[in-house]
């Protein structure tokens, strides 16, 4: 009798753990998964007009990576926090740099060396791209304002008239900034230029990524662009991101227009060692910056050139918050917190990276985290300006279950960082709630098991731009322990069919 019991119960129980494995679907847990090469300046389509442009009205590059004024009152300029820009050079008595001419560009320009003749003289740009990129980064003046406004500008030129320099000049100006690094304090590097992948020269791009890596080991954030090579053409990777913005621990920028759509020569992933690139992307195509002709005249560019000194710029505003970040926490925070408008439910791709940059979203990210128990609720609302939440996190050890109802028609994912980086300073994905075999889920729901008291970013990301409120909340996952019993009970039930076949086994061997 207590035999015929259990076979009964093992053939009701599969099928309804079979039941219960299908119905836990919205229940994710992913697993935390010497030659001389020339650089051509990565603004080679970059169509910078050669006319003056007046500007009506107040120009303020913070509007473009969300940190408008009137949406967003952060306090935040850069100020105390010094950038290293390699580029052409500059032209220190443009309004931008003497704020309207208030100022003496010195007060600004806390060092300008040229690299090319080995030398530190009075500033110049006999190009034109170094001082339109600064001035995107930091420009500050009646009707003009960079991402960081008031940070400390060290200006190193690298670059020729033409365009052109070689690797020997940018080892010379990374040693340079390397021995200089404690003299100006010195936090990030902005490089708007890079060198194309070609199949012959592998060596070269590899001998980039070790000079860069020399400053990012010296605790210095490194931002390049990813290049103006891409093939509008392809929607997926091509592998034309340039070097250095190709090495793992360099954050390389992609370049998008102001709505959010592809700048079509923007590079694309993967390198030619696999890594998915770019890291981010931002404002590319038609970027309002200092012209080199004109003292208080601008000019159009387009190309990821000007997309870079956009994050180069927000870096400092989170230093300037946070000085205690290091380049791969700031590569991180910027990474996870990006919107992509291209295959928003692909966390990651050779197309946007992470997606594009939301300041609001890495600002948030450095607020102090809030411990998260059974009765938290989190309500919020996002729109197409607010695109991204992110909210750290403490969780104590225990099973967590986070719900995400979207209580209006605006769809979002949820997704659980960890607040440290891998080794290369991309962010650390510990569970999502994206489904894809049912994307449009209303309620959206994830898990996690923390081991001891850690902090985490909870982060919400809109999978299209609309507006909607949304409420995160811990929820008990009855199923999940239903489906335990029963597996467990399945387990069980198998070791003793096995046990009994065994026992059959031995008495038909003694008949």
């Amino acid at each position: 009798m207590k035999k015929q019991f259990i076979v009964i119960l093992i053939i009701l129980t599969l099928p309804i753990t079979q039941f219960i494995v299908l119905g836990i679907k919205d229940y994710e847990f992913p697993q935390i998964i010497d030659s001389r090469l020339k650089c051509s300046n990565v603004d080679n389509t970059s169509h910078i007009s050669s006319s003056e442009i007046k500007i009506s009205s107040t120009y303020n590059a913070q509007d473009y990576i969300g940190l408008q004024d009137s949406l967003w009152d952060n306090g935040l300029t850069g100020k105390n926090i010094t950038v290293v820009v390699l580029d052409t050079g500059i032209f220190a008595n443009h309004s931008v740099f003497t704020n309207s001419g208030k100022l003496d560009w010195f007060e600004r320009i806390v060092s300008f060396y040229d690299v090319i003749e080995n030398k530190s003289s009075v500033p110049r740009d006999d190009q034109g791209h170094g001082t339109w990129a600064t001035s995107i980064l930091g420009g500050n003046c009646s009707e003009y304002q960079g991402v960081a406004p008031d940070i400390n500008l060290v200006i190193l030129k690298i670059f020729d008239s033409t365009g052109e320099t070689n690797t020997s000049i940018l080892e010379n100006a990374i040693n340079w900034v390397v021995q200089n690094k404690d003299v100006f304090d010195i936090k990030i590097v902005s490089m708007s230029f890079g060198a194309k992948p070609e199949p012959d020269n592998h060596n070269e791009i590899a001998r980039l990524h070790n000079l860069t890596r020399t400053l990012i080991d010296n605790g210095i954030l490194v931002v390049a662009a990813g290049g103006n090579d891409g093939d509008s053409s392809k929607n997926y990777g091509d592998g034309t991101i340039n070097a250095p913005a190709s090495d793992k621990a360099v954050l390389a920028v992609g370049g998008v227009d102001y709505d959010g759509n592809l700048y079509p020569s923007s590079a694309k992933g993967p390198t030619f060692e696999g890594v998915i690139k770019p890291d981010v992307c931002a404002p590319a195509v038609g970027v309002i910056g200092a012209d080199k002709d004109f003292q208080n005249g601008y000019s159009y560019g387009s190309g990821t050139s000007g997309a870079t000194p956009f994050v180069a710029g927000l870096a400092a505003l989170m230093l300037e918050k946070d000085e205690t970040l290091t380049p791969f926490q700031l590569k991180s925070i910027i990474s996870l917190t990006s919107f992509k408008t291209v295959n928003p439910r692909v966390i990651q791709d050779n197309i946007q990276g992470w997606g594009i940059i939301q300041g609001y979203a890495a600002l948030d990210a450095l607020n102090n985290p809030i411990l998260i128990n059974e009765s938290t609720e989190i309500g919020f609302s996002l729109n197409q300006n607010f695109s991204v939440y992110c909210l750290p996190i403490k969780l104590r050890p225990n099973h967590y279950f986070f719900e995400l109802n979207q209580l209006e028609s605006a769809q979002a994912e949820m997704y659980l960082f960890n607040m440290d980086s891998n080794e290369y300073g991309s962010p650390i994905l510990i569970s999502h709630t994206i489904n894809q075999l049912i994307p449009d889920n209303l309620d959206k729901r994830m898990g996690v098991f923390a081991s001891e008291v850690q902090n985490y970013y909870l982060v919400v990301k809109l999978v299209q731009r609309a507006s909607g409120s949304f409420l995160i909340r811990l929820v008990f996952g009855y199923r999940n322990i239903a489906f335990i019993i029963l597996l467990g009970i399945n387990v069980i039930s198998l070791i003793y069919i096995r046990k009994l076949t065994l026992s059959f086994k031995k008495r038909d061997g003694k008949e």
